[in-house]
């Protein structure tokens, strides 16, 4: 870690952090039954289980300081017409089924929009982009899983449309702690700033505690 730690610093790579906007938003990516469940193939990581736990903090803080909140959940037809190429078998993820459901861990209030993406990227093909533009959202907190893909994709495209990105790193999760690492400490170099939990819910706070003094 500390030699490719040096190879990133040489070529110029994490000179600065992205930093805190004024109007954040919470995104949740594909915290669904499919990769919690554990009657799922998919879903018996341990490590988006934790990840699922430590999000319902944040999302308790967001509706406190009524923060928007947007989940993505991937679901596709009956017929699979919709599921693209994708190397791995999942058009078992059926719109409406049980495996297309979020968690019970972070059961969505009536008023957070529940977006069915089939890519990896919470932007493609989606209105993400737009109910945050409506929102006039600067900061984008994306938590959710998998760290090597849905989140990867998410946070570069994030970073495409100029949204402050920011990963709370006990918020995301993947099969494997391998990619995982990895891969964090990839997106941490170049698109977004990988922070702890608490620093969130910290910046959480503070956005109630200017709101007041502004009043």
């Amino acid at each position: 870690m500390h030699e490719r730690s040096e190879i990133y610093k040489n070529a110029g790579y994490g000179q600065r952090e992205v930093g805190f906007g004024q109007s954040p938003a919470l995104l949740m990516v594909d915290f669904q039954n499919a990769f919690i469940g554990e009657k799922f193939i998919t879903g018996k990581s341990h490590m988006i289980k934790q990840a699922a736990e430590h999000t319902a903090d944040l999302l308790k803080l967001a509706r406190a300081h009524n923060i928007p909140v947007i989940y993505t959940v991937v679901a596709y037809r009956n017929d699979q017409w919709d599921i693209g190429n994708w190397k791995t078998d999942i058009g078992w993820i059926t719109l409406g089924s049980e495996a297309a459901e979020v968690t019970p861990i972070l059961t969505p209030n009536e008023d957070e929009p529940v977006v069915i993406k089939k890519y990896p990227s919470a932007f493609f093909g989606t209105e993400v982009l737009s109910l945050l533009t409506t929102k006039h959202v600067d900061t984008l907190i994306v938590t959710g899983c998998t760290t090597s893909g849905c989140i990867r994709a998410t946070v570069i495209d994030s970073f495409s449309y100029g949204f402050k990105t920011i990963i709370p790193e006990e918020c995301v999760g993947d099969q494997s702690h391998q990619q995982h690492d990895s891969n964090l400490f990839d997106v941490n170099a170049r698109y977004a700033d990988v922070v702890p939990k608490r620093k969130v819910e910290e910046y959480f706070e503070s956005l109630k505690v200017n709101q007041a003094v502004m009043k």
